[in-house]
This record gives C-alpha cells, structure tokens and sequence, in this order.
C-alpha cells in the first residue's frame, strides 16, 4: 500500500506534503519504533490485514480497546503492545484500518478484492491531505 501511496501523494502538487511519512513495517512493526520516535508523528494511520469474517477487501476500523480482539496479521508482536508504547512514548494519536484478506498466510500476495481496497483507501487518504 505505502508505494501506491507514494505515487500518489507525489502527484499532489497544490498541498504540502513534507510532513507526511510513509512506512512500510511489513510484519515487524517494533522494528520500527526508532524510526517513529525520530520522525515524532502527531499521527499515525496502521493499515494492516485483520481477520474479521468479513467478505475479502472489506474495512474497518479497529479502536485500541477492540485489537486484541482480532487476529492481526502476522506480526511477532501483538500490534497493540506497540500501539500503546507509541502513545505513551511519543503521544501519536493512532488509528488503525484493518483490510479483511482473503486469506491470513505469510504470503505476500495480494488478493484482488484486497487490492481494490487498498486503491480505495489511499484515495481516501489523499483526499484527506
């Protein structure tokens, strides 16, 4: 996602964009917490595939007190334990998006319903900045 992103946010030539950061953490996220600290974001948007029993590409956002309730991904971490060390570290205020997969594996192959999600969102997100 973060590289469709990418292209399109460099296409914005009426706003600024300096102080928008992409990164892709792709199933170590805690290995990027340096990184986060450094860049001391106000916001931080995590767009992750969850399971959630819904039909492939649907989205949702997940509210910190419901994450561990859903399997997210594929990380070695529970994404809410970063979550909440990036609050109480930095005081990023943090929303997460969840993607249904079509399949949760360690494949990095996106479905087509997942792929049109993700084009979805990122014109959300463009059009947010």
């Amino acid at each position: 996602m973060s590289d469709k992103l990418y292209e399109e946010l460099v296409k914005i030539t009426t706003k600024n964009t300096d102080n928008i950061f992409l990164l892709n953490t792709e199933s170590t996220p805690e290995n990027h917490t340096h990184e986060i600290r450094t860049l001391n974001p106000s916001h931080i948007i995590i767009v992750d595939a969850v399971e959630f029993d819904a039909k492939p590409g649907e989205m949702l956002v997940i509210h910190k007190e419901q994450i561990d309730t859903f399997n997210v991904s594929t990380h070695s971490m529970p994404i809410s334990f970063i979550i909440s060390y990036i609050e109480e570290t930095i005081g990023s205020k943090i929303i997460t998006i969840g993607i249904q997969p079509k399949e949760m594996n360690l494949v990095n192959k996106i479905s087509k319903e997942v792929r049109c999600s993700v084009e979805e969102l990122t014109d959300m997100l463009v059009e947010l900045v």
